[in-house]
């Protein structure tokens, strides 16, 4: 299985193909092609918000500036699912309960289903002892999120809830949110493509219903940005496998 990125066209997707190879090749290569990438997404960005745009929207101008790659080959995170198409679960669906827009895709499944690395990689991030906010505490840091326009990152960080974050190289992570529980894993742990990394929940938003949430992030953006309707189910269909 292969990662493959290139350059999102105005009309096409693919202009510039790098290959990545993540599997299939001796360990040690691919310890030192996941551990050594060109550049990694910062796990510190949890979201990308400029208050002056309405809801911390990215400008499209920008957004068109910054030709966000495009990613292939990825494996669906949960065993037998569909790839979503409803336009409420992908990526710039509207979030008008904390004034703000998903980044991810939502793969509604039953508590405890077991969530798959979507390639390999090296572990960025484990909530192992993760504990749920306070009810008081969430509705005040939403009430915040409304008045200000956009969701702090801090905010949206703790509505994603129990996490595991992977890092494929070349910018590459994919971070699995809302899980009721995680693997035996460590940062810094190399996983395959495939691997069971946690388990569905609905930790850090309840009234979400238990559900995956997927966001893969390409540098400082993510799959989809900016895109809506056919173009944006073409980007998340040519993604995975």
């Amino acid at each position: 299985m292969r990662v493959w990125l290139g350059v999102i066209g105005s009309v096409a997707f693919a202009a510039i193909l790098v290959a990545v190879t993540l599997t299939r090749t001796p360990a040690a290569e691919r310890t030192a092609a996941i551990t050594a990438p060109l550049f990694t997404a910062d796990p510190a960005v949890t979201a990308r918000v400029d208050p002056d745009q309405g809801r911390g929207r990215i400008a499209h101008d920008d957004r068109a500036a910054r030709r966000p790659p495009a990613v292939r080959g990825l494996a669906l995170p949960i065993e037998g699912a569909p790839l979503p198409t409803d336009p409420s679960l992908l990526p710039n669906a509207p979030r008008d309960f904390r004034a703000g827009w998903h980044e991810g895709i939502d793969f509604p499944a039953r508590t405890g289903t077991p969530v798959h690395a979507v390639a390999a990689g090296t572990i960025l991030r484990v909530d192992r002892e993760f504990a749920d906010w306070d009810l008081d505490a969430r509705n005040a840091a939403l009430d915040q999120a409304l008045q200000l326009g956009y969701t702090p990152a801090t905010t949206l960080d703790r509505i994603r809830g129990r996490q595991v974050w992977i890092d494929h190289g070349r910018g590459i992570v994919s971070r699995y949110a809302h899980l009721s529980s995680v693997a035996d894993l460590t940062v810094g742990d190399v996983v395959e493509a495939g691997a069971i990394i946690g388990a569905v929940g609905s930790s850090g938003y309840p009234e979400g219903g238990p559900h995956l949430h997927l966001e893969i992030r390409v540098g400082t953006s993510y799959l989809g940005d900016g895109l809506v309707g056919e173009a944006l189910l073409a980007a998340i269909g040519a993604a995975f496998d």
